[in-house]
């Protein structure tokens, strides 16, 4: 008797594991075909940097001839070796410029690696030279080199269609964590407790010892992980007729990064066979901890849910680690695509060896001996109803769902998800109050500095003022220097005497004095683009352009209204991400991708870099809004659907027990009612309960929080122009918006879920009396909301503000983003709870009047 095909005859619905190749094809496929449409332009690209390198170069170069022709003027061994090199750079600077020009990719190459070879010498000598930045250039250069070996033109890693690299970008997806849980729950679990169920019965009486039973049992798993891989890996190969490299040079290919100080270089094909490696220990390490779990509470689901959460929720603490302390986190190693970049291979290995053997001791402890543990199951309380009670129905629903443990199951889903995010808040406000306070210190500092400096300028400019021989044409300029210097010392002076009041407070942790500061800042990064002279500078905003006003206007306006309802600092303070944050489409420049006219590319890139700052702050009442902010109402509107609202179909479609109700004296339009208003009013407690556990993770964690913390709301041009006096105007822009606090953006984020959950819910219903079958409704409540919402999206027409798919969206209806694109003066929260409400109103009349014909 083959014990393998007796275990593998056992799976009921082998058409399931067809899954096992299809998602994997699908997947690098729809890879594939993305990046076929992320077309980038390598000759203008190519050229640019030659640009920029001669820009640099040039900058030295004219010294260096200077020094040639002026005797007086003698330059050291070094600076003649280090203008020699600069002048040798800038020769192979002019092919690199021509090839790029021409489309000669592999010259180009081979002018690069000589490029990079002179700047790497170059750097030994001057390592503050424009053009180097030692870490960059050495990364460069082993990529370059890998290219030149092997005659490769143009590469792009992220966006390169090699099936290797296609693959591996495909790692993230396929093999995940979630996707580990998914081949864990849906293929291997059920094999592994078996030995749990009466089906286990037959094997019992075999004469097989116990352990090569489950020996079968592990084989069978080992095939379908290795069907699942070699399906990734064929899906990817087939790709192979697309390849613009050699499989040699694809799996030489040199991934690089830069740790802790130090240079880490692995070659592809090292990268993806410690990914798969990974992959297959770690499978069934979580195999073998959610089996042995599942034995003792009885329920697989939950389990394997609990496991990924705890999973990711310490992924996610290790993240922004250093790489040497999280070596031998074992949650680290769930995070398989970061951990093996940044640490070395002999490290790799070792994790490697440690973690077969432990997996393999786990293996033979829980899966190959048999064992009892106790059952922890929690026992459901049977409290019986009178029939003859009031509202009868509704409590007997209301029962059969609470002994079904939804909600407290889709609370648990929710906690997890809500506590990773936390964790994730957490983590980045410590990052973001250490970077405040380093900025504070360094800005004390140069204040410092600069108040000690300027006594000795007017003592200078001083001087030449009473001097007798200083030129009359020449003392109005001395003049007018003393006495702007005199005024930026007094500014200077002004300024340390605020940073020096709060030093103390700062070093103890406490950076509530930084709030006016930034107040400040914000308001003379707000006035330079203004254009009022009384500030001829900004350290953030590079030009004193129009482009720059929203988000200067928008940043200090809230940062006004923090210091006006005393609003605790938020690390790492202004600028804020707005809205309007300017994209080079926006620029005045003619040409896409390009900066205003007069700011170099560099320097616009910073500036973006620093409104694009995401602000979050962790508190119990700030976690509550991000309920809306971080789209976790999208996971409410799932369990809603998938776990509440289906009770009527799947009681036909499965158990089977509505048959108790049709057999009792009772309308079926009664029992369809108590139905809808059972599911209905679980999925408002469902809410209720979820927000205060939110709330009370988050004030653990922070603190309750304020609730006049503000949030910014735009508001559509023509209701802006209508009722200018009741919103803020940017400048210059004919933009409006006003600051929503917080506590008055949790009553709309609430009002406008509350109207969803009823939309949702009572679509489901409506749905249920076309179909008994529970997958075949739920696809088309998912269908049906999906194409209304993209339709909407897609045709921006003004009726679409009086349709109840917009308001799916709920954070950009509280933000205003949609309101403000579209000019939809109609587009608020309290319109969406007036047309969901409708809507979900005529869904139930629907519904019952269908229910009353059968």
């Amino acid at each position: 008797m083959n014990l393998f095909h007796f275990e593998l005859k056992k799976i009921k619905n082998k058409r399931f594991l067809y899954l096992l190749v299809l998602i994997p094809i699908i997947t690098v496929i729809t890879i594939f075909t993305l990046r076929i449409f992320n077309d980038i332009d390598f000759s203008t690209q190519e050229r640019i940097k030659a640009n920029q390198l001669l820009a640099d170069l040039n900058h030295r170069i004219p010294y260096f001839y200077y020094a040639e022709q002026d005797p007086t003027s003698g330059l050291n061994e070094e600076e003649e070796v280090l203008y020699d090199l600069i002048d040798q750079a800038e020769r192979e600077r002019f092919n690199y410029s021509v090839t790029a020009y021409y489309e000669d990719w592999i010259d180009m190459n081979i002018a690069k690696q000589k490029i990079w070879n002179i700047l790497i010498d170059i750097s030994e000598i001057d390592p503050d030279f424009r053009s180097v930045n030692i870490e960059d250039i050495h990364m460069e250069k082993q990529l370059i080199d890998w290219a030149v070996e092997y005659d490769i033109g143009t590469h792009e890693f992220d966006s390169d269609q090699n099936s290797l690299f296609v693959l591996f970008n495909s790692f993230q997806w396929l093999f995940s964590l979630p996707a580990i849980l998914l081949i864990i729950f849906f293929f291997s679990l059920s094999i592994f407790l078996e030995p749990n169920h009466p089906e286990f019965n037959y094997s019992k009486v075999l004469p097989v010892s116990y352990p090569r039973i489950m020996v079968n049992k592990l084989a069978l798993f080992f095939s379908i992980i290795a069907t699942y891989i070699f399906s990734i890996i064929t899906g990817s190969l087939l790709l192979s007729l697309f390849d613009s490299a050699s499989l040699k040079a694809q799996l030489n290919y040199p991934v690089v990064k830069f740790v802790e100080g130090e240079i880490l270089s692995k070659p592809f094909w090292q990268v993806l066979l410690f990914q798969v490696a990974f992959f297959i220990v770690l499978t069934l390490l979580a195999l073998v901890i959610v089996s042995l779990l599942a034995r003792l509470f009885t329920n697989e689901l939950f389990i394997t849910f609990i496991v990924g959460a705890v999973s990711m929720i310490g992924m996610q603490m290790t993240r922004l680690s250093p790489p040497s302390s999280v070596t031998y986190n074992p949650f680290a190693w769930l995070d398989t695509a970061n951990f093996l970049f940044y640490q070395q291979s002999q490290s790799i290995l070792i994790v490697l060896v440690i973690l077969f053997i432990v997996v393999l001791a786990l293996t033979w402890f829980v899966l190959l001996r048999n064992f009892t543990l106790p059952n922890i199951r929690r026992r459901a309380s049977y409290r019986g109803i009178r029939k003859k009670s009031k509202l009868f129905l509704l409590r007997f629903e209301w029962l059969k769902l609470q002994r079904q443990s939804i909600l407290f199951y889709s609370t648990a889903i929710i906690v997890a998800f809500t506590l990773f995010s936390a964790i994730d808040s957490y983590q980045f406000q410590e990052i973001h109050t250490e970077q405040a306070s380093n900025d504070y210190l360094v800005d004390l500092e140069r204040l410092r500095e600069q108040v000690l400096m300027y006594p000795e300028q007017i003592e200078m400019y001083q001087q030449l003022v009473d001097d007798p021989d200083t030129h009359p044409a020449e003392l109005d300029w001395i003049e007018v220097m003393l006495e702007e210097t005199q005024f930026y010392q007094e500014m200077a002076e002004e300024k340390l005497v605020i940073y020096e009041s709060i030093e103390s407070d700062i070093l103890m942790g406490d950076f509530s004095g930084l709030s006016k500061i930034e107040l400040a800042q914000l308001k003379d990064d707000y006035l330079y683009v203004a254009r009022t002279g009384e500030v001829t500078s900004s350290p953030i905003i590079p030009l004193d352009n129009a482009i720059f006003m929203p988000n200067a206007y928008i940043n200090y306006r809230l940062s006004e209204w923090k210091v006006d309802h005393e609003i605790d600092f938020v690390a790492p303070g202004g600028p804020y991400q707005t809205l309007f944050i300017p994209s080079y489409q926006e620029s005045p420049r003619s040409g896409e991708m390009q900066p205003p006219s007069g700011i170099d590319r560099e320097t616009f890139d910073l500036y973006l870099d620093a409104v694009n700052q995401d602000h979050r702050y962790l508190s119990g009442l700030n976690l509550l809004a991000d309920v809306f902010n971080q789209y976790f109402y999208l996971a409410i509107f799932i369990l809603l659907i998938g776990f509440y609202s289906l009770s009527y179909a799947r009681e036909w479609d499965g158990q089977g027990t509505i048959r108790y109700l049709l057999v009792q004296p009772i309308s079926l339009k009664r029992t369809f009612r108590s139905k809808m208003l059972s599911s209905l009013s679980m999925g408002f407690c469902f809410i209720l309960i979820t927000s205060l556990l939110v709330f009370l993770i988050g004030s653990f964690l922070n603190g309750i929080g304020q609730l006049n913390f503000p949030f910014v709301q735009y508001v559509a041009d023509s209701l802006g122009l209508e009722r200018s006096g009741s919103f803020l105007e940017i400048p210059m822009a004919i933009k409006f918006f006003r600051i929503v606090p917080l506590w008055q953006l949790l009553l709309m984020g609430a009002g406008l879920l509350l109207s969803n959950v009823f939309l949702i819910n009572q679509l489901v219903y409506y749905l249920s009396t076309f179909s008994k079958n529970q997958w075949a409704i739920m696809g088309s409540t998912v269908l049906i909301l999906g194409i209304g919402y993209l339709v909407s999206i897609i045709l921006p027409f003004g009726f679409q503000q009086f349709l109840p798919f917009l308001y799916l969206d709920i954070s950009s209806i509280l933000s205003g983003e949609i309101a403000i694109m579209e000019n939809y003066p109609y587009l608020n929260w309290w319109v969406g709870m007036i047309v969901q409400i409708i809507t979900g109103s005529m869904l139930t009349v629907l519904a019952i009047r269908r229910v009353r014909k059968y």
